[in-house]
């Protein structure tokens, strides 16, 4: 009778712990996620306030030390912190197997446009400064009071025989080396940004429930498209004050709506 009360409470004791462990990843998953994703919806009209009272653009001296660091200091940085030797697909798959590039795939601080000239891999240095690169623009929102988003992500590397494939159709690419075959540089778009979460489950739950109205979701693409100018210059200023750091190096290109970013130290 002892043995059987004993199987008896573990099994009561099991299902607790389970009914709870329930309880706790449903709160954290969708009911905390959803009210402050829905707290922040009733933000939307002081949020687009916000916007319109503060600065459009980067003063000249900022846009000139966004364009000191040209490709001959990127090529540098890479040849010195990337990899090299990255004539092909065969190549990559190779160096990713080896563990000097990892797979880059989409998270709350940036997405990545279909790339149609470039792989979707970095350097784990390089993955680490675009998180930083992530935390440090979203950090700026908050202290501008505005709601987060994430940036876009168009170029990322490029093999050897691709950046010879794209020099032939693309007039505006190097014709000489380009930081973009060492795996440690991204062409950040600065016309689209895309609504996020704050943290890892309300950016899954707006992932997978955006459509909701109570949301705003598409709202508040809509005013990232709108004020993409201001969300532009949030983003070079925090660029800039990592190149002052020595944690990369940015062009604040001419004729594409990018910057280019190349890590410029270990992490």
């Amino acid at each position: 009778m002892t043995g059987q009360r004993i199987t008896v409470l573990s099994v009561v004791f099991t299902l607790i712990a389970l009914i709870v462990f329930l309880c706790v990843l449903t709160f954290f998953r969708i009911s905390k996620p959803a009210s402050k994703l829905r707290k922040e919806a009733t933000r939307y009209e002081q949020y687009k306030k916000n916007f319109d009272s503060m600065l459009s653009f980067m003063n000249l001296s900022e846009v000139k030390e966004l364009r000191v660091m040209v490709n001959d200091y990127h090529v540098e940085v890479a040849q010195k912190f990337g990899v090299g030797g990255l004539i092909d697909e065969t190549a990559v798959i190779k160096a990713v197997e080896d563990g000097k590039l990892i797979h880059l795939s989409e998270t709350r601080f940036w997405r990545i446009k279909e790339l149609k000239d470039s792989l979707p891999y970095v350097t784990p240095d390089t993955f680490k400064l675009l998180q930083l690169i992530g935390e440090k623009f979203q950090e700026n929102l908050k202290k501008n009071n505005l709601p987060l988003y994430r940036f876009t992500i168009s170029s990322v590397l490029r093999t050897d025989e691709g950046q010879k494939r794209l020099t032939r159709k693309n007039r505006n690419a190097t014709k000489n080396t380009s930081s973009h075959q060492f795996g440690t540089s991204v062409d950040i778009l600065f016309k689209e940004f895309d609504y996020t979460g704050e943290d890892n489950f309300t950016f899954n739950f707006l992932k997978r429930y955006g459509h909701r109205p109570e949301l705003k979701k598409k709202e508040f693409d809509e005013m990232g498209i709108l004020y993409a100018q201001r969300l532009k210059t949030i983003l070079g200023r925090t660029l800039l004050d990592l190149q002052r750091e020595g944690k990369c190096y940015v062009i604040y290109e001419i004729r594409q709506p990018v910057f280019h970013v190349t890590v410029a130290a270990k992490f």
